[in-house]
């Protein structure tokens, strides 16, 4: 999912090139006048997508009224209704992929996990982590076809008992078969037995591309919500009965007695 134009993620880097560069296409005929100016409609003139009538103009970096802007060496063929928006410079602004539209893309939760689970223990560690992956989508924007790559890069627990970590770009790992009760970067320690939902929301980093212009960062992260995990907190005692847990399961240590 690399590519030479991309900046991927780093967050200096995303507040610092947040509206830095604007793409927009050039008329190029709009200095030619007379004969010149109709050999050069001429020379423009393609089909489009939807395979009516369009118009070839260049790919360029700049905004409208800006003096340094350039032309990519690249053209892209759009609607005759398109180009006819252009100013008087012969100028048509793409669209800016907003974080409005990048919260509208299905981009998939990452897994939230708990070991151990659903049941956990009192004043013991509970490990949790969070399983995720970048992710790729195919869109339209105001008539543009749009490449859209979302990264996960933080993540925010809340463990339901008004305890949170986050946003962290730690992502927690399994333990190994066998080990419970180890502190790890993103494990928690229940002090009162109950009933909890451990909710996991991660925090995707997003860049675009409109028209094979190149890539460009979201202004914002879009944040998802994963399914919440329910875990029971029980307390561990030791003690000598006589109870038969089939006789009575009220009874201390069985499954529907005292936690």
């Amino acid at each position: 999912m690399s590519n030479d134009d991309s900046i991927f993620f780093n967050s200096q880097l995303m507040d610092t090139a947040k509206n830095r560069t604007t793409y927009g296409l050039q008329d190029p005929c709009v200095d030619d006048k007379g004969s010149a100016l109709t050999r050069c409609r001429t020379s423009q003139e393609c089909t489009d997508d939807s395979g009516a009538k369009g118009v070839n103009m260049d790919v360029v970096v700049g905004g409208a009224g800006d003096g340094q802007r350039s032309a990519r060496g690249t053209q892209m063929c759009v609607a005759q209704g398109q180009a006819e928006g252009a100013d008087d410079e012969g100028y048509v602004p793409l669209p800016v992929f907003t974080l409005q539209d990048f919260q509208q893309l299905a981009v998939a939760p990452a897994e939230n996990h708990a070991q151990p689970a659903p049941d956990t223990l009192k004043n013991m560690n509970t490990n949790v982590y969070a399983v995720a992956q970048p992710q790729t989508f195919e869109t339209t924007l105001g008539g543009y076809p749009v490449s859209v790559r979302a990264y996960p890069v933080q993540y925010t627990w809340n463990y339901g008992d008004g305890s949170t970590l986050g946003p962290t770009p730690l992502t927690g790992a399994p333990l190994a078969d066998g080990e419970w009760d180890v502190p790890t970067d993103t494990s928690h320690v229940y002090t009162a037995t109950g009933d909890y939902s451990l909710t996991l929301t991660t925090s995707f980093y997003g860049e675009y591309n409109i028209a094979g212009t190149g890539w460009q960062p979201v202004n914002g992260y879009n944040q998802v919500t994963s399914p919440p995990v329910a875990l029971t907190v029980w307390r561990a005692t030791v003690h000598n009965v006589a109870d038969d847990c089939l006789v009575n399961p009220a009874g201390l240590g069985c499954p529907g007695g005292r936690r």
